[in-house]
This record gives C-alpha cells, structure tokens and sequence, in this order.
C-alpha cells in the first residue's frame, strides 16, 4: 500500500473543532437566550469567508482527462448525481419523513460530493488516484450546476424554500467566491510565484477555512432565536440516517463496479468518490436558505463526524475484499502470466490463505531474478498537502 497518504492534524482534529463549535454555539443561545438573532449578517460574513477559502484551489481544467476512461467516468458522474440523491430522499423518507428538518439536512449533507480528501482514502484503499483527481472538477461543476435544481426538487418537498432565496443563495454563496477565489490565485500567481503560491498561500487558505468553518458554525447556533426540539433523540436519528447512508453507498458503489467489470482500482476508486460528501458546499446555502430551521444545520454538521471513521473503515475493507473476491484487471493478468523468461511469481497475501496471483497495485515488489539495469521503479505517493471535502 502506498505510504505516502495520509491525513494531515487538521483533517483529524476537523471533526472535533465541529462538534465544539456547535456546542460553544448552543451554549452562547442560551446564555443570551436567542437575543442575537438580529446580528445574523455576521454569520453571512462567515459564510462567504468560508466559501472563498473552500474554492480557493478548486481546478477546473483536466475535466478532458476523464474521457480516457469513458464508461468508469459515465458511471461514477450517474452514481454521484443520480442514485446517490435518489437513494438519500428514500432513505430520509423511510426513518425521518417524520422530521422535515431533520429530513431535509441530511438530503443535503449528501447532495455534493467530496471535492478533495476522497483522493486520501482512494489512494490508502490503492484504487486509481490520477483517474480520481480527472473527477474531481466533474464534481465541482455538476454540484454547481446540479444544486439548485436538487433543492428546489427533494429538499423544498420537505422545507418550503423560495426559490429566489435558493438562487441568490447559490450564486452569492457560490458562484460569486468561485470567481473572486480564481481571480486572486490567478493575481498572486502573477506577482508572487507559483511556488508561494501554492505553498504558504495555500498553507494559510487551509488554516482559514477550518477556524472560519468553525466562526461559522458557532454564530449560526448562537444567533438563531430558538433550539426548540433539539434532543438527544433527534440527534441519535441523524447519527443513525447517516450512518446507514454511508453503509448503502458503499453497497450501492460497490455493486455498480462489480455489475459493469469494473477492475479493483477503479471500483475503488468509484466508492469512495460516491460516499465522500462535501458539507462545506452546502452549509452556507443552508444557513441562508433556511433560517430559524437549526436541525437542519446539525444534521449537516454531524455528517463530517461520522464520516471520518467511516472512510478510515471502508479504505481498509477495500484492501480484504481486493484479495478475497475476483477482478477483472487481476484475472487478465493471471491470464497473461509472467513476462518471458522471467519466472516471476507474486505473492497476494499470506501463502496459507490465499494462492499465488499476479497484481496491479503500487505496493508489489517484485524480489526475483535482478534487473541489469536495476531494481524497477515503484510509483510513489499522491502529492503532499491537505486534500478536504
């Protein structure tokens, strides 16, 4: 497996800064018993200063890298933005039709997907990273476009929202720091390199956008006039939603890539672009769109805890299913056998539990006959840096 992925402090601390935030921000409400609710154009400052920060690096020029993989690409893209929003408004219908609020937070929670940090747990699970990196502004330009449509259609079902109030939201909370975050990387790129540029820039953008996600949510909660029906059930009811989203998207994803052939890398590959989500995209629209409407912001906020673990535990899960379930890739290179002359035999695992197979993954060394021209070079890592949905 390659070594070199992994996740920075501020992708693990990420969850718990959230949590206390919300509590810090639960805890101001009642000490001021709702009283700021008229300062809420603070936390619209917040929102844009997030939003900047989450665009700040976003690339939207390799979208044509991902026609080299047509059918991988057609099914990840049908996945992302068409089961993936289907199966959360059934599955919020199931448990939560019940709790509109409740309901309609977690059909945003899963709306967007991961626009970053999917490519840590791709890359542990040894699936396809370059493949993954070509999807990432699909993602981006399809949840843009796709959002508005997505809220008006399943969540202003469950919330009534105007749809004036949904546009403005998205184009000004949106649309509007894509621009301004292009234009200043393009600026600093021009005056002070593109070194500094993406090194401390884009060391300080990082730093920004998870203390100002945190501002965020703590004047949100802070300034809203009620919690009336936060408990402990409703908390437990979007842990347990969520959770069973994360479970049947992986079921879903992986069935997919097993269904059309797809080989170990790229159905890995293929789940984790599809259960990674990316709640920053939506908070601010959420925190415009539906005011004095608390649950569904903790719904959104809670997804990232659960989320976390969840990835953590599929990227391993992936690694024991590559050798106990047959693929495609692998069996056309059993097939193929070992180059000529060679005698190679590669090892899968341990030789009491799995039989001699060839394999298509990074972490293989091959220790037989030497090479003239020395050893084989092994592919390293994915590029250092901070990857967050």
């Amino acid at each position: 497996m390659a070594t070199g992925s992994k996740l920075s402090v501020r992708d693990e601390v990420k969850p718990f800064v959230l949590i206390a935030a919300v509590v810090a921000g639960i805890v101001a409400n009642r000490l001021v018993n709702g009283r700021l609710a008229h300062l809420d154009w603070i936390a619209n400052i917040a929102v844009f200063v997030v939003m900047f920060a989450v665009m700040a690096f976003v690339e939207v020029k390799d979208i044509g890298v991902a026609f080299k993989k047509i059918r991988p690409t057609g099914l990840a893209l049908l996945t992302n933005f068409v089961f993936v929003p289907a199966f959360a408004w059934v599955l919020g219908w199931l448990i939560l039709r019940h709790y509109p609020d409740i309901w309609a937070g977690v059909i945003l929670y899963t709306l967007t997907p991961c626009i970053g940090w999917y490519l840590i747990f791709t890359d542990l699970a040894e699936g396809d990273v370059p493949w993954g990196v070509s999807l990432l502004p699909w993602n981006l330009t399809l949840q843009i476009l796709l959002l508005p449509f997505y809220l008006w259609l399943l969540v202003g079902k469950v919330v009534p929202i105007s749809v004036a109030t949904l546009f403005g939201s998205v184009a000004l909370y949106l649309l509007a720091p894509l621009a301004l975050a292009y234009g200043v990387r393009t600026l600093l790129e021009h005056t002070k390199g593109h070194e500094w540029t993406y090194g401390t820039y884009k060391s300080a953008i990082g730093e920004i956008k998870m203390w100002a996600l945190a501002a965020l949510v703590i004047t949100i909660f802070a300034f809203q006039q009620s919690f009336s029906g936060l408990g402990l059930v409703r908390i437990g009811l979007i842990i347990g939603a969520i959770s069973l989203f994360f479970v049947g998207l992986f079921a879903l994803s992986l069935t997919v890539g097993r269904r059309f052939r797809l080989g170990y890398a790229d159905t890995a590959t293929l789940v984790f672009t599809t259960t990674a989500r990316n709640s920053e995209s939506v908070i601010g629209v959420a925190a415009v769109a539906f005011v004095g409407h608390p649950l569904v912001l903790v719904a959104i906020l809670v997804g990232p805890v659960i989320e976390l673990p969840a990835l953590l535990i599929l990227s391993r899960f992936m690694l024991r299913l590559r050798t106990r379930l047959s693929w495609p890739d692998m069996v056309a290179a059993v097939d193929a056998g070992p180059p000529p002359g060679t005698g190679q035999t590669v090892d899968s695992g341990s030789p009491n539990q799995h039989p001699p197979v060839t394999m298509l993954s990074s972490s293989v060394d091959v220790i037989d006959a030497p090479h003239p021209e020395g050893p084989p070079a092994l592919p390293g890592p994915i590029g250092g840096g901070t990857l967050m949905g």
